[in-house]
């Protein structure tokens, strides 16, 4: 009985271990996601770049055919 105590008590130390590890983690990863989205809210925003082709725009629309 008491080995199998033991085992228990050293399967919840282990599994605790593993559970603190991962916890810290993903608090890692969560930290590193708001730094992200702190430096993307950072940013100056930006418009749609101007259409500045020196082609015409005539063949940007088909015309029906008859």
């Amino acid at each position: 009985m008491s080995s199998q105590i033991t085992k228990i008590t050293a399967a919840l130390a282990d599994s605790e271990q593993r559970r603190v590890a991962e916890q810290e983690s993903m608090s890692e990863t969560v930290q590193q996601i708001k730094e992200q989205v702190m430096n993307l809210a950072r940013r100056p925003t930006t418009s749609a770049p101007d259409d500045t082709d020196d082609e015409s725009d005539d063949d940007d629309y088909v015309e029906p055919t008859p």
